[in-house]
């Protein structure tokens, strides 16, 4: 028995990263899972991978900046599991330019689905928590939640929304008694982070990109990368009864870099 044992857990943005060490964490937990992530491929290799401790655990294609794919979605899953004790919204992307140079492409790709995505299928899934009067929604932020960055204005942006829209959630939902939480990680080491090291080596002229991941070493007081899994051991956290009297919270996983 874990500390999520019998719950049913909706992730979102699951088929890598830190919301496939989340998957892998929460069945470790004792959760049956309900996968979700755009990429098909990705988030049945994740389901094999948990079915293995988590047998009744499923996955499907969903796109969060889709309204009618998460309505359409929850109705499945709602029929085969009855409800969603925990919704972790983990779905993200980022990209990096100048600001000014920035186009409205740009700026949409990173709100609609890092901070709209959220809302969206927070949209859908609370009504049924507010039916049954308990569940949790955790919420992935990032660093750049609370501070921003160079290249990133568009991404801390996002971010800083996800913080806002978390607080009033959370005091919306209390009444219910359900939570509403985020985990803010730091330089995390994932595919994402391979990404944004090529282009922030394009944008300052650094000729070799690891020496750019470099730099987010030496400016960790804790002197690593995050982990996905440094990630995913918050999440568990806050999925679990152990966190029942926090709501609203952006928690740091940063590494000792942002302390605020």
């Amino acid at each position: 028995m874990g500390p999520v044992s019998g719950k049913n857990v909706f992730i979102t943005g699951c088929g890598t990263g830190i919301g496939r060490a989340i998957a892998k964490r929460l069945a470790k937990d004792g959760a049956t899972l309900i996968l979700t992530d755009k990429n098909e491929t990705s988030v049945n290799s994740v389901l094999q991978e948990v079915q293995e401790i988590s047998k009744t655990s499923v996955a499907y294609q969903m796109d969060v900046t889709d309204g009618a794919s998460i309505e359409g979605m929850l109705k499945k899953v709602l029929s085969k599991f009855s409800h969603i004790d925990i919704l972790v919204n983990n779905a993200g992307v980022s990209t990096e330019n100048w600001f000014w140079k920035l186009t409205e492409e740009e700026w949409d790709f990173n709100m609609d689905i890092n901070c709209k995505g959220v809302w969206r299928v927070s949209k859908y899934i609370a009504p049924h928590m507010i039916e049954r009067k308990q569940g949790k929604i955790i919420c992935t932020a990032s660093m750049a939640s609370k501070m921003g960055a160079p290249f990133q204005a568009h991404y801390a942006a996002s971010k800083f929304g996800v913080l806002g829209l978390i607080q009033s959630m959370a005091k919306e939902l209390a009444p219910y008694g359900i939570t509403v939480n985020a985990v803010c990680p730091g330089m995390v080491k994932t595919g994402m982070q391979d990404r944004e090291v090529q282009w922030e080596a394009e944008l300052r002229g650094i000729a070799d990109p690891e020496n750019v991941r470099q730099e987010y070493i030496k400016s960790t007081p804790l002197g690593r990368l995050c982990m996905p899994e440094d990630v995913a051991n918050v999440v568990a956290f806050l999925a679990s009864p152990d966190s029942d009297f926090m709501t609203g919270q952006g928690i740091n996983v940063t590494g000792g870099i942002c302390m605020h």
